[in-house]
């Protein structure tokens, strides 16, 4: 790996994926500065704390700063968090942008979403021709695609280089958002297949996509001003999209839960999850687990909703580095030694 580039920061770098780039930055001897609204987990002398949407906070972390990874982002599904996800994805991107210019910032990567694309329609292994989200489920998928094009279009090639890079459904170690909320859902009685069973979804292993951050970057260092992939956007993912209740289902029943059973038709699933949104809307509270259960949730699993990585192959080098068993086999280890195996199941 290149020593080209020098000193990095990471926005979101108390977060799942924010955590293992830093990590790997470091082992790979680059300085890192590491920038979060909370604080690092771990005692970091060069982290900052500091909030996206203000600019001061932004301007001071890109001061002496060659590359930038900019991995934060709210995520979040309710009605009431709209502004706040605009805020955060939006306009602390722009804070971003701003800042990077400013400093002298000589490269920015983006850490995307392949839902900047979808519409709840089927896509299948689709690629960077594919148009932004003319009507997105939700505001987190609206904000993303907002913010990426935002990144692109300041690409330039005599000063701050630019790319996108749009994740499918990340696991692995640190994961305590994805696998785990399914994982509840199995304790508690409350797992529920959606749709047909036919269609498939991305998933990819967080180390493919620090693999795939440090690739993309080192790109923008080397080659010359203005070459891929600046100024472009890539999907990565791994290998192969595979349906989400056969995905999640071999992580349950190697923890020790049985996969869901009981399920429910597409048609009938969205309308009830339409319904439950105007219901947030209107003000209703609803518990936690309902409250994931939203049109973006059961479109994204009852449609194909698949990708290719090839133009990041052509462009950067990126090919998955971890395969498939790999990968689960090190997630599960984690995930038992997290606790969420079933206490006194020898599989768990």
């Amino acid at each position: 790996m290149s020593t080209s580039l020098l000193n990095c920061l990471v926005t979101g770098a108390s977060g799942f994926l924010g955590q293992s780039l830093v990590a790997a930055l470091r082992q790979q001897g680059h300085r890192v500065r590491a920038f979060d609204l909370r604080p690092s987990p771990e005692p970091d002398s060069t982290a900052m704390v500091g909030d996206l949407r203000r600019a001061a906070d932004v301007a001071a972390a890109c001061q002496g700063i060659d590359t930038v990874f900019h991995t934060a982002s709210y995520v979040g599904w309710l009605p009431a968090d709209a502004a706040t996800i605009h805020d955060v994805n939006v306009n602390g991107t722009a804070n971003l942008i701003r800042a990077c210019q400013a400093a002298g910032v000589r490269r920015l990567v983006y850490t995307g979403s392949i839902d900047a694309v979808f519409e709840g329609r089927p896509i299948r292994l689709g690629d960077e021709t594919l148009p932004y989200a003319r009507r997105p489920l939700n505001t987190y998928s609206r904000t993303k695609g907002v913010a990426e094009q935002a990144v692109l279009a300041a690409n330039d090639p005599a000063g701050l280089q630019t790319c996108a890079l749009r994740t499918a459904g990340i696991f692995g170690p640190g994961d305590r958002h994805r696998l785990p909320s399914v994982i509840n859902l199995a304790r508690q009685g409350q797992a529920l297949r959606l749709g047909s069973g036919q269609a498939r979804f991305n998933h990819v292993y967080v180390g493919n996509v620090v693999h795939a951050h440090v690739l993309a970057a080192s790109a923008l260092a080397l080659r010359p001003a203005g070459a891929p992939p600046a100024g472009r956007a890539y999907f990565i993912v791994d290998d192969e999209p595979t349906n989400f209740y056969d995905f999640v289902g071999e992580f349950l029943q190697a923890l020790g839960y049985a996969p869901p059973t009981r399920s429910l038709p597409y048609r009938p699933a969205y309308l009830l999850a339409a319904l439950l949104e105007a219901a947030q809307r209107l003000g209703l509270k609803l518990p936690p687990t309902v409250q994931q259960f939203t049109r973006y949730t059961v479109a994204a699993t009852c449609v194909e909703f698949s990708f290719s990585h090839a133009r990041a192959t052509q462009d950067f080098g990126y090919e998955p580095q971890t395969g498939r068993a790999e990968a689960v086999a090190t997630t599960l280890a984690w995930l038992r030694a997290a606790g969420y195996g079933v206490v006194g199941n020898p599989a768990g």
